[in-house]
């Protein structure tokens, strides 16, 4: 400090102006050093290195000046500025995986732009794979060991269980419960551990017994406790849950046919085909080894299982397995299903089921929503097993008449308390849910919801002591009657429970004439269903229904082409309808669960009109009569059904179901001089089947007979097409409604629906969950007898030709769940054929299923 105050204060111009210089004359000198350092000796070369096939950059290459140490990277884009100390040079250019490369630099002024290609080296295809030759030879011991250890097979067998089937509607909003439609039902809703609310739907307890003798299955329910919020339909649903949606398992079997599908075993014979299944671990237990495998699907899309299951070395028999199907699987509105079985050995080294565990999740759409969770119907089964016995056994006891006797009385609830006590008490859910499923039934929303599902199910709208319907008879349009509208009515069981009156009245706006008629139905008090009935009717009907479609169509609603397209999209009416005043009493008698005969003589008189003369040699009748009785045999194999109100629903199985049928009788024309007549017969055999193949089923119906003696035209068979854009399940999609008339006769309806199993492989289309299907519909007949000596057979009605009648279908279904399309040709050629027929179009159908 003391040194710059003296500077300061001595104030010498011209000692500053010296210091200044000096500092100038330094910084000048070492600018004129660097900038002639600059043009005399810096030599630098600019490049980029590339991928001479793909032009990317290459970073991080090494740059060298050949025979020397100078060198450098390129930076991340490839680029380099490397110092050159003299020209002329050569540059060597190197990176891993590519030839390496020399550039000769001439002179300064060069840029190198470097192209380096790919070092590839081709080796021959190695394959890797594990040896799974242990765990494949165990698989085949399981698979060789399982028809011994399928408990189907054991003979003799005796068992008990207790089955516990709850549905919850869940996911629901707490605004829900708070409702004006539920506010006086809020105590019923149940808070879910995500506070949620779920709405108890069903509940059913049954206690069983089971036997089987010399290859005879008998079982028969010893309690029974069962309520749900739909009361009419509460039958329905328990047949739908027990024989279709949570069915006893049993992964023996090559496949487990739920949900209306075949669904693959992980231990069937043909496992390795649908799975990846791999020896995971084992155990000592009881000195006895325990191998533990994983199963997984090959596709995600397919309907198959994964988890794991538990076999027992030496029988080789299940202990336990699980099984879960995945997410993405090509199924409908199933958004999960799990399966927990344990197994328990018995006294004579057998293994049976200890306990089956079911928890399914049923959903409009399996995507979950944004903001919140989509509703599932919540559906948990249990099935516990006791007293399994493989011993010697007493003849079994016959099934009591009718469970239903047993249902909620005080002494099967008293059983079902103790039998629940003992294996599987109620949880929390569980035990609110009957008392939820009481306080709804009286909610009036819920009891209008009761009447339309159970009018969806068996056609009729409950009015009290009286129902509405069959619904598909309310609108018909025909050639004859134009727009014809019905009003149908009869007795409700809430009147008679074995008693039912009915009867319709309907009216064409073209013809303006009425159409009616009337039936009564007596259940008789017998010990196997038996039902007498009596029936009239004066209406027109089509020509060409077949006189046998009761047994083909057999739930009791299912009529017409079996089609909601084929009402609004009819090109052409159907002129073909003949006017029949009917009368007949009918026997109905179950002789068994798979035998059912029906005995019906009945009194027909047929009426002529302008579209159908009935002419005798030169004469023109206005009607004929028939007197005839029919006979039916059916044969079902045990075919599963829900008994309604004089009515059954049917329910498929893989078994076919067999109709011996047999009409006979005699025919009169009213002729000048006399009436002429004659007798006849008609035999008829109809089989139907659905065949589960995996992911892939096959549906067929298929249908023969003759008709004995010489007949009035409309007493021949012909085969029923459609005018419209319909698929029809049991009609042909493009015959005429007039074609052929046949004494002799062969039909058969073929429909393969494949599941998915090309369209789950292609990119895109995968996730539509489309399936394939392809149809095949074909009619051979004959005209063997001289029928027109009895009445000429009109000219739009001809013998078949020598070949038969063919046309194929392909197509897509499963289109937002609901929608069919297919594209039908017809296979014979030929302007024969054009007469009656179209050649090829588009048929549409609504369908859903799982």
């Amino acid at each position: 400090m003391m040194r710059e105050k003296n500077f300061k204060k001595e104030n010498n111009p011209y000692e500053g102006q010296a210091l200044w210089r000096k500092y100038v004359l330094k910084y000048f000198c070492l600018a004129l050093l660097l900038l002639f350092s600059s043009l005399g000796f810096s030599n630098n070369i600019k490049g980029k290195i590339q991928d001479s096939k793909t032009r990317e950059s290459i970073p991080f290459a090494n740059v060298l000046v050949k025979n020397t140490t100078n060198g450098m990277m390129s930076d991340s884009d490839g680029n380099f500025n490397l110092n050159i100390e003299k020209f002329p040079c050569t540059i060597i250019i190197k990176f891993i995986g590519y030839k390496s490369q020399e550039v000769r630099v001439e002179n300064k002024n060069q840029f190198l732009n470097v192209m380096l290609e790919e070092d590839v080296v081709a080796l021959n295809e190695i394959t890797v794979k594990p040896d799974n030759s242990y765990e494949r030879s165990l698989l085949r011991k399981i698979i060789k060991n399982r028809k011994k250890n399928n408990p189907d097979n054991y003979q003799p067998l005796s068992y008990k269980d207790y089955t516990r089937t709850t549905v919850f509607l869940s996911n629901l909003r707490v605004k829900t419960s708070q409702s004006k439609t539920f506010r006086n039902s809020a105590d019923a809703f149940v808070k879910s551990s995500d506070s949620t609310l779920m709405m108890p739907f069903y509940m059913d307890e049954t206690i069983s017994e089971h036997a089987r003798k010399d290859k005879v299955d008998n079982s028969h329910i010893t309690a029974q406790k069962s309520d749900g919020i739909l009361s009419q339909v509460n039958p329905q649903i328990k047949t739908i849950l027990h024989k279709k949606v949570t069915t006893e398992f049993n992964f023996y079997n090559n496949q487990i046919d739920i949900l209306t599908r075949g669904f693959p075993s992980p231990i069937s014979s043909t496992a390795l085909m649908y799975y990846n299944i791999y020896l995971s671990d084992s155990i000592v237990s009881n000195k006895v080894k325990h191998y533990k495998f994983n199963f997984f699907p090959k596709s995600y899309k397919n309907i198959t299982f994964k988890g794991h299951f538990w076999v027992e070395e030496g029988s080789w028999a299940l202990t336990e397995i699980k099984a879960s199907l995945p997410n993405s699987a090509n199924l409908n509105f199933v958004k999960d299903l799990e399966v927990h079985i344990n197994y328990e050995k018995l006294s004579d080294e057998k293994w049976f089921y200890k306990t089956q565990k079911i928890n399914l999740k049923l959903t409009i759409n399996k995507k979950e929503g944004k903001k919140r969770k989509k509703k599932t119907f919540d559906v948990q089964k249990l099935i516990c097993y006791r007293d399994a016995n493989t011993n010697n056994l007493a003849p079994f006891a016959e099934m009591p008449s009718s469970s239903y006797a047993l249902l909620n009385t005080e002494a099967s609830n008293n059983k079902i308390i103790a039998f629940r006590h003992e294996v599987a008490p109620l949880d929390t859910f569980e035990q609110s849910a009957y008392k939820g499923i009481k306080k709804l039934k009286e909610n009036k929303f819920i009891k209008v919801a009761d009447k339309f599902s159970a009018m969806t199910l068996n056609g009729y709208y409950n009015l009290g002591k009286l129902d509405l319907g069959p619904y598909f008879s309310f609108y018909r349009k025909n050639e004859i009657e134009g727009h014809r509208f019905t009003l149908p009515l009869r007795t409700s069981e809430k009147l008679f429970k074995n008693f039912m009156a009915g009867g319709y009245l309907g009216y064409g706006f073209k013809n303006k004439e009425l159409a009616y008629g009337g039936n009564v139905k007596v259940m008789l008090p017998t010990k196997k269903r038996s039902i007498l009935s009596a029936n009239c009717h004066y209406d027109y009907f089509d020509l060409t229904k077949n006189k046998f479609v009761e047994f083909i169509r057999e739930n009791p609603y299912q009529q017409g082409g079996g089609n909601i397209i084929s009402s609004f999209t009819s090109k052409v009416p159907n002129p073909y309808l003949i006017r029949n005043r009917h009368i007949d009493i009918s026997y109905e008698h179950q002789v068994n669960k798979s035998l059912g005969i029906l005995v019906r003589p009945a009194l027909n008189r047929y009426y002529s009109n302008y579209n159908l003369a009935f002419n005798q040699g030169n004469q023109s009748l206005s009607h004929f009569d028939t007197y005839n009785v029919m006979l039916d045999a059916r044969l079902s194999f045990s075919q599963d059904y829900d008994e309604g109100f004089f009515s059954r629903i049917y329910y498929g199985n893989q078994k076919p179901v067999f109709h011996i049928s047999t009409l006979m009788g005699q025919y009169k024309l009213p002729v000048k001089g006399g009436k002429k007549s004659g007798y006849y017969a008609n035999v008829n055999l109809s089989m139907k089947s659905r065949f589960n193949m995996g992911p892939m089923f096959l549906k067929s119906m298929i249908e023969g007979g003759a008709v004995l003696g010489r007949v009035p035209y409309p007493l021949l068979q012909m085969p029923r097409g459609t005018r419209d854009i319909g698929s029809a399940r049991y009609h042909f999609n493009l015959l005429h409604h007039s074609s052929f008339a046949s004494d002799m006769y062969m039909s058969a309806h073929l429909c393969l629906n494949g599941g998915g199993v090309l369209f789950n492989k292609i990119p895109l289309i995968k996730k539509f969950n489309m399936r394939e299907v392809v149809s095949f519909k074909a009619y051979y007949g004959k005209l063997l007898g001289n029928h027109d000596k009895v009445m000429k057979i009109p000219n739009m009605l001809q013998a078949p030709g020598k070949e038969p009648y063919m046309e194929m279908g392909f197509g897509v279904t499963n289109i937002f769940k609901c929608l069919r399309v297919e594209y039908v040709n017809r296979i014979n050629k030929g302007a024969y054929f054009d007469k009656f027929s179209s050649s090829h179009g588009f048929r549409f159908r609504i369908e859903v299923s799982f």
